[in-house]
């Protein structure tokens, strides 16, 4: 435990600079360089699954979704339309049988996607709500599932009883569950009263509570992967916490559904 809170004592700071302080294309790179790191592991889960997929399409997928979605080359249709060709076309002249191919072409495209289009999001939500709107909902998104993370940690090892998703997380529970909300809920009101008075107290509480449970569903998708492939982390990148993938699963699930909570309900 000491391990993981030193870890994040020098994650944290970093992140927070990141996002106040560097100009989009750093952050985009950061963004990149994240993804590349996550996707990286996720290959290894799904080899270890049994299915045989190509990092190398993977990698170069990737960052053309990210750069493509960025500098607006093509429009996001075009772009993913291409990647899906590109998908096909590398299976075909794989010397793999074919269902292997096929299966490692599914593979691939999971990966690429899921990666891809839930962390591109930052960009958009980081420059595209008014230089200070989209710096402090980012914060409060931050906020609110690490407090929550920790949270349910905590709680889940002092009084946690009931399981709550067994068959994917055997250490996750109820108890962990609902305090991880509530601690959540809890920062980004503090954030809001003391720091973020711009934003209406509303959409903080019903987002904080959104995310907090979507947050904790990106946990559980991670996991599942996990457990199919026997593992019980992504890698041991960072000290106390795993691998990357294990750090941004939770915010995998939430990035996406701010940015179209803020397109569609914010106002």
């Amino acid at each position: 435990m000491l391990v993981r809170i030193a870890s994040a004592l020098v994650l944290i700071p970093g992140v927070l600079a990141l996002l106040f302080f560097a100009p989009p294309r750093v952050l985009l790179i950061t963004i990149g360089i994240v993804g590349t790191l996550s996707l990286r592991e996720y290959f290894h889960l799904i080899d270890k699954i049994g299915l045989r997929g190509q990092p190398w399409f993977g990698f170069v997928a990737f960052w053309s979704i990210l750069v493509g979605l960025q500098e607006r080359y093509l429009s996001a249709a075009a772009i993913l339309a291409a990647v899906v060709l590109a998908c096909f076309i590398t299976a075909m002249w794989r010397r793999d049988p074919m269902r292997e191919r096929v299966i490692g072409m599914m593979a691939n495209l999971f990966g690429v996607l899921y990666l891809a289009l839930c962390l591109y999001p930052v960009m958009p939500l980081r420059y595209d709500f008014g230089e200070k709107t989209g710096l402090h909902w980012i914060v409060l998104l931050l906020a609110v599932i690490w407090v929550g993370d920790t949270s349910a940690l905590l709680a889940g090892r002092s009084f946690g009883r009931t399981l709550f998703a067994p068959g994917l997380s055997p250490k996750k529970t109820n108890e962990g569950a609902v305090a991880g909300l509530l601690s959540g809920l809890a920062a980004a009101v503090l954030l809001q009263r003391f720091f973020f008075v711009e934003l209406p107290l509303y959409h903080v509480i019903m987002l904080s509570l959104l995310l907090g449970m979507v947050g904790q569903l990106g946990d559980l998708g991670e996991s599942l992967l996990k457990r199919a492939a026997d593992v019980k982390d992504s890698s041991s990148l960072l000290p106390g916490h795993g691998g990357m993938l294990d750090r941004i699963d939770s915010l995998l699930f939430a990035i996406p559904v701010l940015y179209i909570y803020l397109l569609r309900l914010y106002d």
